[in-house]
């Protein structure tokens, strides 16, 4: 941890000192570490610069160009290495430098627009402005700490870039530049923002680190220190719950404007950039998810709430959803459920097995997955069994930490991003199950789960097994649909994708705006989709029962950025289909296929 000393008197003076230095050392390790994960997602954009100007403008200018973006990288990455090795003595001084290297990233960025734009067509204009500001975007998960780097960043990197479309001499194109302006401008208000929470964050961390080390000095203070950290958790929890909503409402209009990119695309090489788009996008959700859920679980955010349910149905749903992965692999998927039941919550019970079937088949190149259930007198085993590479003896407590992966250390994200069995194991203590190893190289590996039968009493009811129908994309033709989504962005974005599939949209952001369309236009809706949470503290799901109460049993679904088990259950108890942000445009099709087919 970075952090310097200070001898300034009075006290009081000393601790303000002692805090802030604090402060800068934990926002330079924090920007180091950054980025140092940063050059994977660096070389892509050069990549992505590099194919859009290759056949137009002069290979020596490309050529010269990405060798310097490689160079600063090269240079930066190990003096952040060194900075995190051997924490230096002028803290100031570091931060100084990494804003120098900033600043020459931004500069290289708006350099790529000025060199290669007067080469390239109207289309290359765009294909490059997409990938210029997805790279700025980009930047602020590796700023997020220290807001100054992202400011000598992104101005250099797009003010060149608006100069240029300006320099075009077409009126509409003044247009697209003020919008990359107003873009850079929103983008420095985001960071500022993450910045004041992660300045808040570390506040009260050196807060709970003062106050433990005052109650090792007067036991006396037990109460107010206890009092500290309950707020303290209560924050944590507040942000966290905040970054999971905030984080996927951009996350999700990125993939809606990515979709409709790629059905609009009129030639291979836009296709290829879109679809591109959308693996990206859909790589970075994966993270997201799964970063929040660690948070989370570390934070005391999730609490288990245990009820009697069914196994057999569990296993039941988790074969349905990875039989079309299994299918996928060529691998064999062996399913033994037992008509058991437990005393358990089902949702983080399922997300445990579910993490536990993934891993088996990421890690699986040949033979099959097993998934099973033993009983004996008192417990339930669920076991899963791959015939995968092994693991090490040496390595079967490690893969039990956050990113760490057994033979990938090119950090393939095909792999997985080394998460999936930490959650499991928080999971597992927060349930109370007790999860077993065995493994031999070379065999496979056997990864179980074990917990009490639910005592003796009334058994769960069983749901008959929906027959799934095949989906029928002309069915959305013409289908009157109902958007009510409280972000513009999110709501211009759905708009645009389900009139490419063919629906007539009325869209709006609430309740009382949505009884005015009906008002208004005598819509007859056939499916409304509606965002969980709205402004004014509207819920989606009160939303739809009163829109119901005047249009009759319309198809709904509901869509959320928060991933609470409380929000999974309250949409459960509705009996509206719940989609989490970002929502791929596969997914969104179906769900709203197999809704109108209700």
């Amino acid at each position: 941890m970075f952090e310097a000393a200070t001898n300034a008197i009075p006290a009081p003076v000393a601790a303000d000192a002692h805090r802030q230095a604090h402060l800068r050392g934990q926002q330079l390790e924090l920007l180091c570490k950054q980025w140092t994960r940063s050059p994977f997602a660096i070389a892509v954009a050069i990549a992505f610069v590099v194919y859009t100007a290759w056949a137009h403008a002069p290979t020596p200018l490309i050529a010269a160009w990405a060798l310097v973006v490689i160079a600063i990288l090269f240079v930066r990455r190990p003096y952040a290495q060194r900075l995190l090795r051997e924490p230096p003595a002028d803290v100031e001084g570091a931060l100084r430098h990494m804003l120098w290297f900033a600043f020459a990233q931004g500069v290289m960025i708006g350099a790529a627009a000025v060199m290669f734009f007067p080469y390239l067509s109207l289309e290359g204009h765009a294909l490059l402005t997409m990938v210029l500001v997805c790279w700025t975007g980009g930047g602020i998960a590796t700023a997020a700490a220290y807001a100054r780097a992202f400011h000598v960043f992104v101005m250099p990197a797009l003010v060149p870039l608006a100069a240029m479309w300006v320099l075009t001499g077409e009126p509409e194109n003044v247009a697209i530049a003020i919008l990359i302006v107003l873009f850079a401008f929103i983008q420095i208000l985001f960071v500022r923002d993450n910045e004041r929470v992660v300045r808040e964050s570390f506040a009260i961390r050196f807060e709970n680190e003062r106050l433990l080390e005052a109650l090792e000095r007067e036991r006396q203070e037990v109460l107010l220190a206890r009092d500290r950290a309950e707020e303290a958790n209560r924050a944590k929890s507040r942000f966290l719950a905040a970054a999971s909503h905030d984080l996927r409402q951009p996350l999700h209009a990125l993939s809606l404007y990515a979709a409709a990119l790629k059905l609009r695309a009129t030639d291979g090489v836009t296709g290829e950039i879109a679809h591109s788009i959308n693996r990206a996008l859909a790589s970075l959700s994966v993270l997201v998810d799964s970063l929040l859920d660690v948070s989370k679980l570390d934070a005391g955010a999730v609490r288990p709430e245990p009820q009697r349910m069914s196994v057999k149905a569990l296993i039941e749903r988790v074969e349905a959803d990875y039989r079309p992965v299994a299918r996928d692999k060529g691998l064999e998927f062996r399913v033994a459920p037992v008509d058991a039941e437990v005393e358990s919550d089902p949702v983080l019970l399922e997300r445990v097995v579910r993490n536990l079937v993934d891993n088996a088949f990421k890690y699986t190149r040949a033979g099959g997955v097993t998934l099973s259930t033993e009983v004996d007198e008192s417990t339930v085993r669920i076991a899963v069994r791959d015939t995968g590479p092994g693991i090490a003896e040496a390595e079967r407590e490690r893969i039990f930490e956050e990113f760490y992966q057994v033979g990938n250390p090119e950090r393939d994200r095909a792999e997985g991003l080394g998460l999936g069995l930490a959650i499991v194991r928080r999971l597992a203590h927060l349930l109370g199950l007790n999860v077993e190893l065995k493994s031999e190289l070379g065999r496979g590996s056997t990864f179980s789960a074990t917990l009490p039968l639910a005592p003796a009493g009334r058994s769960v009811m069983h749901a008959p097994a929906a027959v799934p129908t095949p989906l029928n994309g002309g069915a959305l033709e013409g289908a009157q649909v109902l958007v009510i989504e409280d972000e513009a962005a999110g709501r211009i974005g759905m708009r645009s994708l389900l009139e490419m599939w063919g629906c007539r949209v009325a869209a709006c952001g609430g309740g009382d705006e949505a009884e005015r369309l009906l008002d208004e236009h005598s819509l007859g809706v056939d499916l409304i989709v509606a965002d969980f949470r709205l402004r004014q503290n509207e819920n989606g799901i009160d939303t739809v029962r009163r829109l119901r109460a005047r249009l009759g049993e319309v198809p709904a679904l509901l869509v959320s950025g928060d991933t609470a088990p409380e929000r999974l259950r309250e949409a459960q108890a509705s009996g509206l289909p719940l989609l989490h942000k970002p929502v791929s445009a596969e997914k969104l099709k179906e769900s709203m296929l197999a809704a109108l087919r209700r």
